[in-house]
């Protein structure tokens, strides 16, 4: 079993992760769920190499002012308008959900954005469809958070494991599981939410940070 610090050098080496994997808006939590499936990464590895500060039990909001944007572009090789995108930003006048949201269709496609996390954004703007809080089967919430825990059961209720979506699809799959014209319906969307800090799909990307 490699120590953190082995981690970090052997990712450093380059990591099994590819960004066309990524959807418009994709929220932290799910690209840390892709990233750490591509790359056999257990939680705890996972969390002490992006906040290595932060009890890995405890997490972390998934907000721009708690997270160090540098050290996460290091790690997940991305570039930094992607990963600022994916981070709430607690400047907007709407507040941040508590808890997870999520559409059932894009958990299928594994997938969530981070309008979902918005409190005045009620529906899917791909399919339609009312977010849900509650786990399916037991009915429990799962915070909205980063931590050891959440990275160990993607799309899936911390307390039963039951799985979010109506389907499975692997999240390694680097075959587009949504129609071009729900992508398209999500970038419209975060771009009326978010505006300039929303990259144009197909163009250049940013360099990664250093």
């Amino acid at each position: 079993i490699l120590a953190f610090d082995e981690w970090e050098l052997s990712l450093s080496r380059g990591s099994a992760f590819n960004p066309k994997w990524l959807m418009p808006g994709e929220s932290l939590v799910s690209i840390l769920w892709k990233f750490a499936c591509a790359n056999v990464l257990s939680g705890d590895a996972l969390m002490h190499l992006i906040s290595p500060c932060v009890d890995p039990s405890e997490g972390i909001a998934l907000v721009r002012d708690d997270i160090e944007l540098s050290r996460l572009c290091r790690i997940l090789r991305l570039p930094e308008g992607v990963l600022r995108v994916s981070l709430l930003d607690t400047t907007l006048p709407c507040r941040p959900h508590p808890a997870f949201r999520y559409c059932r269709l894009c958990a299928a496609h594994g997938y969530h954005s981070v309008l979902y996390q918005l409190e005045d954004e009620d529906r899917c703007p791909a399919h339609h469809q009312a977010l849900d809080t509650r786990c399916p089967y037991c009915g429990s919430e799962t915070p909205y958070i980063v931590s050891a825990r959440v990275i160990a059961a993607p799309f899936r209720c911390l307390s039963c494991r039951f799985h979010c979506s109506y389907g499975r699809l692997s999240l390694l799959s680097t075959i587009p599981a949504m129609r071009r014209q729900d992508r398209v319906s999500i970038r419209r969307r975060l771009l009326l939410r978010m505006g300039n800090t929303v990259e144009d799909e197909g163009s250049e990307p940013q360099p990664y940070c250093d």
